[in-house]
């Protein structure tokens, strides 16, 4: 048997929250792990989305025999349907993640033709002539994935987004006799997740979300609104089972998720009976004390509906009553505080009533440290590297292996970066082999790496300081003024106390103007622009102590 060459990478994931895309090359083969996006902080205005570069990938595309995808989650496969569009290899995953990875390119408007191959969560599959062992794992998208890889020096485990939890529904269980068999072949490698790693203890059961909210189901006398992320499938169905209980009826708010709610009967996901579910109609019909509206949305969009649904949301019927139970069962990630915040507020000020179901008391589905111990003495790899998080996780994972007394220490545990090439030969760790190429794409609407560094900075200044537009119409023949200057300012400062401020820069044009038709820079007009712009601001930053943009605008005729 040939002697494989392992290199492992990563073109995002790691020292960053989301983006994640882990590569495993073995000989001339190229196997990508997972392709994320992560979602922008509120400086880059303008910004959607942001997904790894794949050059890498595009050069090599060639040698990519597959993308497998360890679940539903866009930090996890949101920028597949760029990536496929012009890297295509067929895509290994469950049913359930096909289904939401097709979601996304709808969301995100992205056409690509996808070569979905489905497998089970406890499959033995070739991919590329090469053994992939499948093992269900638990999380808040159902039908979550690990799997490891065979090769000659031994299996490599992916292990992303889990928690150990053996009280969970059947489409969320950890099966841990098929870890034991897999454990029990031999692992070179365990890539373990890291985004709670410095959290004690284990995970469940601070995860459920019914213990916190079941009361309110029970006794309270009127509609109940609950809001929770699209892709946590798991409260979901929490919420779902409390209604049934509870003889509830429901109403999906979204229309894109009353789509995949079907779907997802289809699938077995949930059990709903149609007379459970009703439509907008409902809401301003008598007796409808009885309904339990889900609001969802991922991320900022979440709470902009919540925000509209407090301020009264005509066009679904939906108008706050002071007898309403509001339930924010969405933690606040990074990057959306703000919006988030204020939308809570927008819906105390409705009079209704609101439990805000914080990240301190229903915990996220990733491994705490005891999980995380559980997972190392099962698997018992040689070397283990911690993946997904920022840098104090992945620093806080390793601390967790070296801390166990088995034998992990800094030369078999590799806190890595993005970029940086891990090689194995012989069973044996060779260090690092050199970096490939990585960064950041940021998409704008439907333009995928259009936006730069320098359209971010001016849509900052646009924010922070506003615009000031000089317009102004010379006769280049004539060396003349025909019309203006003509001073424009928004977001700067209150006009009416501006006057001298508007003088001030129209003299600025005019002599700079008037210096050009003495001079003999005739046709060089840009060169003129270019020492307004740069007065203009050195004036408006002495004066107001802003850095507005200015734009000169000279019409000739």
């Amino acid at each position: 048997m040939k002697k494989d060459v392992i290199k492992i990478f990563a073109l995002g994931g790691l020292d960053e929250n989301g983006k994640n895309m882990y590569i495993l090359e073995i000989n001339d083969d190229i196997f990508v792990f997972d392709a994320g996006i992560k979602y922008p902080e509120r400086q880059l205005r303008g910004i959607d989305i942001i997904i790894p570069d794949a050059n890498y990938l595009i050069i090599n595309k060639d040698r990519v025999k597959a993308y497998i995808i360890s679940h539903g989650h866009d930090d996890v496969m949101g920028s597949l349907p760029y990536i496929v569009k012009h890297v295509p290899a067929p895509v290994y995953c469950t049913k359930i993640t096909e289904l939401l990875i097709k979601d996304a390119a709808r969301r995100f408007k992205v056409k690509c033709e996808f070569d979905f191959v489905n497998v089970e969560v406890d499959q033995d599959i070739k991919i590329a002539g090469r053994t992939f062992k499948f093992f269900p794992t638990t999380h808040s998208a159902c039908d979550s994935v690990g799997f490891a890889v065979e090769t000659s020096q031994g299996q490599i485990v992916y292990l992303t987004d889990f928690i150990l939890d053996f009280s969970s529904p059947d489409l969320y269980r950890t099966d841990l006799r098929r870890l034991a068999n897999i454990a029990d072949q031999g692992v070179l490698l365990l890539m373990c997740e890291s985004a709670n790693a410095d959290m004690p203890g284990h995970t469940s059961p601070n995860h459920k979300l019914t213990p916190h909210i079941e009361n309110i189901f029970e006794d309270h006398k009127g509609r109940i609104i609950t809001a929770l992320y699209t892709q946590n499938l798991y409260q979901i169905g929490e919420v779902i089972t409390l209604c049934k209980k509870n003889k509830k009826r429901i109403l999906f708010f979204s229309i894109e998720m009353q789509k995949l709610i079907k779907e997802f009967v289809k699938l077995g996901i949930y059990d709903i009976p149609d007379n459970m579910l009703v439509d907008y109609e409902a809401l301003t019909k008598s007796g409808n004390d009885d309904i339990v509206v889900i609001v969802t949305g991922i991320g900022e969009k979440l709470y902009r509906v919540l925000e509209k649904m407090a301020q009264g949301d005509t066009d679904k019927n939906f108008h706050a009553l002071s007898t309403d139970q509001f339930v924010i069962a969405a933690a606040l990630v990074p990057g959306i505080e703000v919006v988030g915040a204020k939308s809570i507020d927008d819906i105390y000020r409705t009079g209704a009533k609101v439990l805000n179901v914080s990240n301190k008391k229903v915990q996220s589905m990733h491994a705490h440290e005891e999980d995380i111990k559980l997972i190392l003495s099962l698997f018992k790899p040689k070397y283990y590297m911690p993946i997904k998080g920022e840098f104090r996780h992945l620093v806080a994972n390793a601390k967790i292996a070296m801390s166990m007394n088995v034998g992990y220490s800094h030369n078999n545990v590799l806190v890595y970066d993005n970029g940086m090439v891990a090689l194995f030969e012989d069973q044996q760790y060779k260090g690092i082999q050199g970096e490939v190429t990585y960064g950041e794409v940021m998409v704008d609407g439907l333009g995928v790496g259009d936006v730069g560094n320098i359209v971010i900075t001016d849509r900052q200044k646009l924010a922070d300081d506003g615009v000031v537009v000089v317009g102004i119409t010379i006769d280049t023949k004539a060396k003349e003024i025909v019309a203006g200057p003509d001073v424009q300012m928004r977001g700067l400062i209150f006009l009416k106390d501006a006057e001298y401020i508007l003088k001030e820069l129209a003299r600025i044009m005019t002599d700079e103007l008037e210096d050009y038709f003495t001079s003999h820079r005739i046709g060089k007009i840009e060169d003129t622009k270019v020492t307004i712009r740069d007065k203009m601001v050195k004036y408006l930053r002495r004066e107001t102590g802003k850095i507005p943009m200015v734009l000169p605008v000279v019409i000739e005729v």
